[in-house]
């Protein structure tokens, strides 16, 4: 190919092939589309751990289930968007696999309510609705552990109106995600919810209202927060933290008030 020598002159200063503008600009959009991507995703866990919303941490071991340990789970990412992965590729869709081993296996798989529905039958959900945080009216299984289809009832916890806890998973990602009528969604804003705050629990015909009465976090391997005080009827709600990740468990806790 021949190429020539054109001078510059005050009137043409650039006498050879001028870049399109739109062409000298296409890097810098592409590098501020993906800095806004990254962002999106840092931003709520950065929020998140500069509001300060681990109040409290507590570091007991006890209650009737042993503590087990595991590495971080492997969070779904069809249609819930990023996630942390650890070095463990458990399906953390599944409830089992939040307390990995053979005896939480043994309780999903075993799990039986009839000696504890008063009428002899034993269903096989019941609802509760967070008015607070827009959720009206969920599935909560107590025979499914599947989180991307119900909430799920941890097997042997107490049932709602008795004494001691029902303890309910429910799944969780980043918020830019969060739709209420998605199951692996659902329980996103959970950090959000404030003490004060009125859980309705519909179970057997009856409707139950629980309030708020402290939030705090707990490491993956604290299974004392599933132990049943059976001097009070209360309520746990579980999900994971920071907004994104499988690193610590929220947990929320509620007392039952007469209606």
């Amino acid at each position: 190919m021949l190429y020539g020598y054109r001078k510059a002159t005050p009137k043409n200063p650039h006498p050879g092939r001028m870049i399109p503008t739109y062409l000298k600009a296409f890097p810098t959009i592409v590098s501020a589309l993906g800095l806004g991507l990254v962002a999106s995703v840092a931003y709520p866990m950065v929020s998140y751990q500069l509001q300060g919303i681990n109040l409290q941490t507590f570091f007991e071991d006890t209650g009737p289930l042993s503590p087990a340990s595991f590495e971080l789970l492997a969070e779904d990412t069809q249609n819930t968007g990023p996630s942390v992965i650890g070095a463990s590729s458990i399906d953390s869709t599944k409830a089992s696999s939040w307390f990995p081993g053979s005896l939480q296996n043994d309780l999903f798989a075993q799990a039986s309510y009839t000696s504890n529905v008063t009428d002899g039958k034993a269903p096989e959900n019941y609802l509760i609705s967070i008015p607070s945080l827009g959720l009206e009216d969920s599935d909560v299984s107590l025979k499914n552990e599947d989180l991307t289809k119900t909430l799920v009832h941890y097997p042997q916890t107490a049932l709602p109106g008795q004494y001691g806890s029902p303890v309910i998973f429910g799944h969780s990602t980043l918020p830019q995600f969060f739709d209420p009528q998605n199951y692996k969604t659902i329980f996103t804003t959970l950090p959000k919810i404030k003490v004060g705050s009125d859980i309705f629990v519909s179970f057997d015909g009856i409707e139950y209202t629980y309030r708020v009465i402290k939030t705090y976090e707990v490491k993956p391997n604290e299974l004392w927060v599933l132990r049943q005080d059976y001097s009070q009827k209360s309520l746990k709600l579980v999900t994971c933290v920071p907004p994104g990740t499988t690193l610590r468990r929220l947990i929320v806790e509620a007392q039952l008030i007469k209606n």
